[in-house]
């Protein structure tokens, strides 16, 4: 049998009740506009002698529709962050204004109007003019990456710092949460709950997370990237995040430190997600893959400038030079290297126009031998920004082993991609040391205009073929070519051409071709020694190609000797003869000029890193760059206008259970000021009896 309380227990609990629902209510209301506030409920079970027991107050709320928010806010932060930073790239590669490819035309036209008229002066200035400009925008272009660079990385220290900060916040409204619900059984710690879940909100807009609880029952929840790797642990330690680059310090590299244990753990930032992955993104998608691939149009371009001016004869009947310098660049050391103090050089090939990539080298010394000189042994290895692999269509790794480098200063040897690597330090490299080198990473503001006379550019062919005006068939010169014009004049240089740089042609070079018959010639030096006789051709087209093919060819260790050719059309007869020699007084030829001007359109560049790519133009190759950045962008864009809206529901979502609705706590005002007058006149009644009992007993 229940034994019923009296009638002023019963109001008295009563009165307490709606005092305190009241109260839950006005809280409610009150913090209506608190960010982060989650309303609070009040409960009361009924006691078995009556009345009503002890209320407990929680929060309401539905974790599922909490993590669901946190997520699409971790969604919104990636793509929000990816998007404003990728646009700003778009819009300045997109502007006319900048466009390297109007700088590019330009130059090349007035290569062609130079051409047009090869003893004007006034043309020829003209192209060291475009030629300034065209360097002056790279370099523009190229120090507004770097100076994008800077800002991610100081966007990364904030970033970094304040995720630090909202972890540690964390883990110490952990510790507070768990006193304060063992010292109150009865009452949920909202306010310190509601900081707790604020700030793993702000921390999943800068990063994926996941929490759940640590089973102990006291409140605190255990935080985790979504990765796996633990942020705030169960026992209430924590563990923050650091950023370091090795061996390029402005390429930072994330790792996860533990607070208790000199411990680090490097985390893939392609997986974090939030704002944090999204600037690792834009980094590694677009601004990384933006500055070496302007590099290497930067690269190519001039290289290919230069190579092609170095096969021509300038105004003053010189072989023609370098109009564009060449940059050298240091490799980059590893922390784990032997010494610090040791270097490693690197240049581009000066044929390495269309061998160059976007890639960077990784070269790591696998052996070391004494000697007069030095000789090192290497393996080069191409790598993406971030240290993957670059791989070939099979998926390799594209890398390359040499043995036997010569190690001394001032010796360059040219590996894969177009480098060349110099060894100044000889034996003292050891075994496993690995040097970084970023040929295309900022070289756009390393190179220069180096020609300063326009006179020094190199319209004319340097060799001419002239046929003798008693020849009686009518074959007739119809193209010429140049492909080396290297200067050696002991012909021991496998480099070596027939030219001697002096304004003539080596002693023993082809210097007349005569025909024997429609299918045989022979090719005779300046002194008239036979050097070699070709039969059975077929046709008479690249004929001191055909000659070095021949078994007979005396110079089989020049393998690109004597470095130019020539084609014939029409039918020789037996006696014909064509004289090859150094094209003096030639200054009004426009050969080499219209080669330079058609390098605009000649495919030219690598489209992959890994080389297996077909060649394109420097225009395509530029266009290649603003449409990727632009096709990001717009990606990027599409993907946050869809998390947007995923928050959007989620946010309302989340507020329809744990947000405070006026109309709804109005109501329950009104209810609970009525329990109260009702409880208060239960009370009344009480004590009208108590009296009346008291009265009638005296």
């Amino acid at each position: 049998m229940i034994k019923a309380a009296d009638l002023y227990t019963i109001a008295t609990s009563g009165v307490r009740a709606s005092n305190q629902l009241l109260a839950t209510t006005s809280n409610n209301i009150a913090n209506v506009n608190s960010e982060g506030y989650v309303r609070e409920r009040t409960t009361f079970d009924s006691q078995l002698v009556g009345g009503v027991g002890r209320g407990v107050t929680e929060r309401v709320i539905n974790t599922f529709a909490q993590n669901q928010l946190r997520r699409d806010t971790t969604q919104v932060g990636e793509f929000e962050t990816y998007f404003q930073r990728s646009s700003v790239l778009d819009n300045i590669f997109a502007s006319e204004a900048n466009s390297l490819s109007s700088s590019m035309s330009r130059f090349f036209s007035s290569m062609q109007t130079a051409s047009d008229e090869p003893t004007n002066m006034a043309a020829r200035q003209l192209v060291l003019g475009e030629a300034n400009a065209l360097v002056g925008q790279v370099s523009t272009l190229s120090k507004f990456m770097d100076d994008k660079e800077k800002e991610l990385n100081y966007e990364l220290d904030a970033t970094i710092n304040e995720a630090n900060k909202l972890i540690e916040t964390i883990a110490e409204l952990n510790a507070n949460i768990r006193v304060a619900e063992g010292n109150n059984l009865f009452d949920e710690p909202g306010v310190l709950k509601n900081e707790r879940d604020n700030a793993i909100l702000k921390l999943a807009e800068i990063m994926s997370i996941e929490t759940r609880d640590n089973g102990r029952d006291d409140g605190s929840v255990m935080v985790n990237l979504t990765s796996g790797e633990s942020l705030v642990l169960e026992d209430g330690s924590f563990n923050l995040f650091q950023l370091s680059g090795d061996p390029d310090p402005d390429y930072r590299n994330l790792y996860l430190a533990s607070t208790g244990k000199p411990t680090t753990l490097r985390l893939p930032e392609q997986n974090l997600g939030g704002q944090i992955g999204g600037l690792f993104r834009y980094r590694d998608e677009v601004l990384a893959e933006g500055q070496r691939e302007l590099g290497q149009i930067a690269i190519a371009l001039t290289s290919a400038v230069n190579q092609q001016n170095r096969l021509g004869m300038d105004f003053d009947q010189q072989l023609g030079g370098n109009i564009f310098s060449n940059p050298e660049f240091q490799g980059l050391n590893y922390a784990a290297n032997s010494d610090l103090s040791l270097t490693m050089n690197g240049r581009v090939a000066e044929d390495g126009a269309s061998n160059i990539t976007a890639a960077d080298y990784l070269v790591e010394i696998t052996g070391t031998n004494s000697g007069t000189p030095d000789t090192v042994d290497i393996t080069v290895t191409l790598v993406n920004p971030d240290g993957s692999f670059v791989t070939d269509v099979d998926g390799n790794a594209i890398t390359q082993a040499y043995t036997g480098l010569d190690a001394e200063n001032n010796t360059f040897t040219e590996v894969i991609g177009g480098l060349e690597l110099e060894f100044p330090n000889g034996d003292s490299y050891a075994v496993g040391d690995q040097f970084l080198f970023q040929p295309t990473k900022s070289t756009g503001q390393s190179i220069d205009v180096i020609m300063t006379r326009p006179e020094d550019i190199a319209l004319a062919s340097p060799f001419r073929v002239d046929s003798n005006l008693d020849n009686l068939g009518d074959a007739r010169l119809t193209d010429s070519s140049m492909s080396n014009t290297f200067v050696d004049a002991t012909l021991t240089d496998p480099r070596a051409s027939a030219f001697d740089g002096n304004g003539g042609f080596v002693a023993g070079s082809p210097a007349r071709i005569v025909f024997n018959s429609e299918t045989e010639f022979e090719v005779f030096d300046e002194a008239n020694n036979s050097l070699v006789v070709v039969s059975n051709i077929s046709d008479y087209n690249n004929l001191m190609q055909q000659a070095a093919n021949d078994a007979g060819w005396p110079f089989n260790a020049l393998p690109d000797f004597p470095g130019y050719d020539f084609s014939l059309q029409g039918t020789p007869v037996a006696g014909d003869e064509f004289t090859i020699a150094y094209n003096t007084d030639g200054v009004d030829d426009n050969r080499n000029g219209l080669e330079l001007a058609g390098l605009q359109d000649q495919d030219i560049m690598q489209q992959n890193n890994n080389g297996g790519g077909n060649l394109v133009t420097f225009h395509e190759s530029y266009a290649n760059i603003v449409s990727s950045i632009g096709a990001k962008t717009a990606s990027a864009n599409i993907s946050l206008q869809a998390a947007e809206a995923m928050k959007t529901q989620s946010s309302d979502w989340f507020q329809s259970v744990s947000g405070v609705n006026l109309d709804e706590e109005a109501a329950n005002l009104i209810r609970f000021q009525q329990s109260y007058a009702a409880s208060a006149r239960i009370l009344t009644t009480a004590r009208e009896l108590f009296d009346t009992i008291y009265s009638v007993t005296r």
